[in-house]
């Protein structure tokens, strides 16, 4: 199935709201140094159409529980660069206007600002990433510059689309320090609520990492691999440091009228909105509640 339910991993401290999710493509062009999905999906970074897309969709979409929340996407960016030509993403929004599904898209590109004609008539709401000025050259070498998704969240704010802004991840000493231009900047065209995480490495990740900033290497193992912990198949900041990272957010955010939510972090009492992944600034959005929603499993 393409539609499948969110969290597969059934992490224990995921928040989010009972969701599908939906990746139009398998693999991600943008080539973050971070990406968790480069360590289960082979040859990640090779972005390639799914196939029967459309017409799989169109079967598997009478399954799901109406009013259900689709997130798009949550592994493979929804607007890679070939999207411009194969307009897949284009056609799956076509197709949940048509059943009046609930997106949530999360993305680092401004192709969004292609379909604002369908996002306008939609349940939708739109989270862009970004996570430094100073070196997505380095971490994001292939996904539009942040200054462009800047741009692009002005043009969604000013046809009423709903935008939220994911600060994800914090790389302590990468860019940490960068956090507080990047939200006032944010605030500044149209976004109103924050998901913020820290950088959680997995095998893959952590290798790019460290080959990208060498000179970070010994501070880096220190926080990780020495006063870190493991969680599954990543290694998370000790929760002390975590927490000194996201109330510096949430007082940030606290600031600037906007909303705060962490992600995955164990430290939920710190959430200032009615969900963490944004999917509250849908208009007309409805939460369907577990025990109606696992009956359509």
């Amino acid at each position: 199935m393409y539609l499948r339910l969110f969290d597969p991993w059934k992490n224990e401290f995921c928040t989010c709201p009972p969701k599908y999710s939906l990746n139009p493509y398998t693999g991600c062009a943008h080539g973050c140094i971070y990406c968790y999905a480069s360590s289960y999906i082979k040859d990640f970074f090779r972005c390639r159409e799914k196939p029967n897309l459309i017409a799989k969709l169109r079967k598997e979409i009478k399954r799901i529980p109406p009013e259900t929340i689709i997130s798009m996407s949550n592994t493979s960016d929804p607007y890679p660069p070939i999207e411009s030509k194969k307009r897949l993403t284009r056609e799956c929004l076509k197709l949940f206007r048509e059943n009046d599904m609930r997106i949530l898209i999360i993305t680092k590109s401004d192709i969004v600002c292609r379909d604002i004609d369908l996002l306008k008539e939609m349940f939708t709401a739109v989270t862009f990433t970004i996570t430094t000025f100073k070196h997505h050259k380095k971490i994001e070498p292939n996904a539009p510059n942040p200054f462009k998704r800047l741009k692009a969240i002005e043009k969604l704010s000013k046809e009423s689309i709903p935008t939220g802004l994911r600060l994800d991840p914090i790389i302590p000493m990468i860019n940490e320090e960068g956090m507080e231009e990047i939200l006032i900047s944010a605030k500044a065209v149209g976004i109103t609520h924050v998901t913020v995480s820290t950088f959680k490495p997995r095998w893959d990740s952590w290798k790019r990492l460290i080959e990208i900033f060498p000179e970070k290497r010994k501070q880096l193992e220190d926080l990780y691999l020495r006063k870190g912990q493991k969680f599954g198949n990543s290694v998370y900041l000790s929760h002390q440091k975590r927490e000194n990272i996201i109330t510096k957010v949430r007082d940030i955010c606290a600031s600037l009228n906007l909303t705060f939510a962490t992600c995955r972090e164990n430290i939920s009492e710190y959430n200032t909105s009615d969900s963490c992944d944004g999917s509250h600034l849908i208009k007309g959005g409805c939460y369907i509640h577990p025990p109606l929603f696992s009956k359509f499993l």
